[in-house]
C-alpha cells in the first residue's frame, strides 16, 4: 500500500478521527518524511469573492473557498484540470495540477480558467511514518485509493465522501473477483 500524488485518503466510516469524519483528502505529494494533501470536501467559512477584494481582485465568479488543512492558513492553492496552468503550477496526476501563486489569481479575475477547479486555504500533512500508521493499524483512520476516477474528484464537497467510499468498495472488491 504505497500513498502517492493523485491518490485518496478517505477517513473510516468506523474509525476516523472525529475532526476527519467523512473527509476525503488529494494527495499532493509523498515522500520518506511526508505527505501532503487538500482536504476536497471541507467548505471555509470564508467567502472567496470578499477574500480576494481583501487583495484588490475583483473576482465575480460565485466560488467555494475550501480548507485544504491546518497547515499553512494563509496560502491559496488551486487544484485544477492539468490543461491550465500559471507561473507556479505543478503537475499532479490523473490529469490534476495544483497552482499557487498571485498570478493564477490574476488570471482568474480576467476570466481564463481552467476547465475544472477549486481553490482552498491551506493543507493538510503528516509525517509520512504517521499515516502509514494511521492507515495500516488494527483500527485505521484511513482508506486509501491508489487511482480515483477523475469523475469522483470533481464532485460536489456533500456527494464526495459517500461516492469515494463507493469507489473504494468497489476497488477492493474488484480484486477479489
Amino acid at each position: 500500500m504505497q500513498i502517492r500524488p493523485g491518490s485518496l485518503l478517505i477517513a473510516h466510516p468506523a474509525h476516523a478521527h472525529a475532526q476527519d469524519r467523512e473527509q476525503v483528502v488529494y494527495i499532493t505529494e509523498s515522500n520518506s518524511y511526508s505527505t501532503v494533501g487538500l482536504a476536497l470536501n471541507t467548505a471555509s467559512d470564508y467567502d472567496l469573492r470578499d477574500l480576494l477584494l481583501e487583495q484588490g481582485i475583483d473576482f465575480s465568479e460565485a466560488n467555494t473557498l475550501y480548507t485544504g488543512g491546518d497547515y499553512n492558513r494563509s496560502a491559496l492553492v488551486m487544484l485544477h484540470t492539468d490543461e491550465w496552468y500559471s507561473s507556479n503550477t505543478m503537475q499532479i496526476h490523473n490529469n490534476f495540477s495544483i497552482s499557487s501563486d498571485h498570478l493564477m489569481m490574476e488570471k482568474l479575475e480576467m476570466g481564463n480558467t481552467p476547465e475544472w477547479y477549486r481553490i482552498f486555504i491551506g493543507w493538510t500533512a503528516w509525517d509520512s511514518q504517521d499515516i502509514e500508521h494511521q492507515l495500516k493499524c488494527n483500527k485505521p483512520k484511513w482508506l486509501l485509493l491508489a487511482n480515483p476516477s477523475h469523475v469522483l474528484i470533481e464532485l460536489a464537497d456533500d456527494e464526495l465522501w459517500n461516492n469515494a467510499i463507493a469507489e473504494y468498495s468497489q476497488d477492493v472488491f474488484s480484486n477479489y473477483i
